[in-house]
């Protein structure tokens, strides 16, 4: 019994709907309180704008209050009067409405000026814009919020593009003499159409433009663009391959591109951290630089004007700290495995190999580490058997004052200066 009459008050809505045709140009007011409907006529004047009773049973209009207005054949048409509570009642249903005569709450919009902020617009509205509200069915008020749309024009970054690109921005706010909207990143003017319930009855609601406001809201997109060094090596693994790499085997040079909404924006800052350490300033627009040593790094960026400053980006890198390991074989047979004679290393500054044969005669020398020796001499195979080799090379992060020596325990100031020699074995 309980389940029946949960679906009979589901179609109750439906078969109170069923009853009653609402004519003329109207727009039901959504979820209104404690009454069925809330329907605002265009204009009430018009011949077309009437409540109709279409159901069979007996029925009765009344008042909110419960007076009988009107009943019996031939009544059925009710011609509502503005700001007014009806009831339609039969012996099945009672269906509650308030009437309201949108025409006689026609807004007037006079001026809409806008106001500057780092973070927001402030629009101040000069409009006449009488209240409307409705009675519930208990004679309780219920104001309505008129609301409006403000349309400017501001930037949007296309990440695709890379670029700024003319964006028009969209906001629904409440009619009160001042607004805040957003801060738009270029100079523009606001429009402000009003209100909902015009547009909802198909009316040429009201309109008003700002004049162009100057925009000081600054903001910034940066990106780093690193400088790769060709392909992936086998023999240096972290070389930067990629643009947007923030890691890896020095030196590791940067461009930094700020990307920012001028000629609104006007001065920019780049600070550069090695930890907590502050190493560099910068106040170009762009900026390049060339990290070094390893350790972990932070580039902020901010942009600002002679009123609004934008929030800080961060970029975080981090680079190698210099290996160089020397293999002790090789075997150039062809097999495209270890064919050469290479070091493995990340973040080298300088080096130099020289490879000799056993009485000491200078066979090959080169000095970039991403090379090798391929196991030729002026062109032939060289003999298979061990060789000797001298590698100087010094790292990003090493001294520039320690000169190269020769030293069977490493000192902390050795950091990043390599002086090796040994025998590398040639075997095909």
């Amino acid at each position: 019994m309980r389940r029946l009459a949960y679906i009979l008050l589901l179609l109750l809505p439906l078969y109170a709907e069923a009853q009653v045709n609402i004519s003329g140009t109207h727009y039901n007011l959504p979820q209104p309180v404690n009454i069925d409907y809330v329907v605002l006529f265009a204009d009430l004047t018009q011949s077309d704008a009437y409540l109709e009773y279409t159901g069979t049973a007996a029925f009765q209009w009344r008042d909110l209050n419960g007076n009988v207005i009107q009943s019996g054949s031939g009544a059925e048409t009710l011609y509502p009067e503005p700001d007014k509570g009806y009831l339609l009642y039969t012996p099945d249903t009672t269906i509650s409405f308030y009437i309201i005569d949108y025409n006689k709450y026609r807004l007037t919009l006079n001026e809409l000026t806008a106001e500057a902020e780092c973070e927001r617009t402030i629009l101040t509205l000069n409009a006449l814009i009488p209240e409307m509200s409705y009675l519930d069915s208990y004679q309780m008020m219920h104001k309505l919020v008129r609301e409006g749309t403000v349309t400017y024009t501001s930037l949007g970054w296309s990440e695709g593009d890379g670029a700024w690109t003319d964006s028009v921005a969209t906001e629904t706010v409440r009619l009160l003499p001042q607004v805040a909207v957003g801060a738009p990143l270029k100079d523009t003017q606001f429009s402000l159409i009003a209100d909902q319930f015009a547009t909802a009855l198909g009316l040429t609601p009201d309109s008003v433009t700002s004049d162009e406001m100057t925009a000081i809201a600054v903001a910034a997109h940066p990106q780093s663009v690193t400088t790769t060094r060709g392909e992936q090596i086998e023999n240096e693994p972290e070389r930067p391959i990629n643009e947007t790499q923030l890691s890896g085997s020095a030196p590791l040079d940067i461009n930094f591109i700020s990307n920012t909404n001028k000629p609104t924006a006007k001065y920019f800052l780049w600070e550069i951290y090695k930890g907590t350490d502050l190493i560099a300033t910068r106040t170009d627009e762009d900026q390049r630089y060339t990290f070094m040593t390893d350790g972990t790094y932070q580039v902020k960026f901010w942009v600002r004007n002679d009123q609004c400053v934008s929030d800080s980006v961060v970029f975080d890198i981090n680079v190698s700290s210099s290996q160089l390991v020397v293999p002790n074989v090789f075997t150039p047979n062809g097999d495209g495995t270890n064919d050469e004679f290479r070091v493995m290393y990340r973040s080298l500054a300088e080096f130099h190999c020289w490879v000799y044969d056993r009485w000491g005669k200078l066979v090959y020398e080169w000095d970039d580490p991403a090379k090798g020796w391929d196991g030729t001499i002026n062109g032939r195979p060289a003999a298979e058997g061990a060789y000797f080799y001298v590698i100087r090379a010094r790292g990003t992060d090493a001294d520039p004052n320690v000169k190269y020596h020769r030293t069977t325990k490493r000192r902390p100031a050795d950091i990043g200066v390599y002086q090796l020699s040994g025998d590398i074995n040639l075997i095909r």
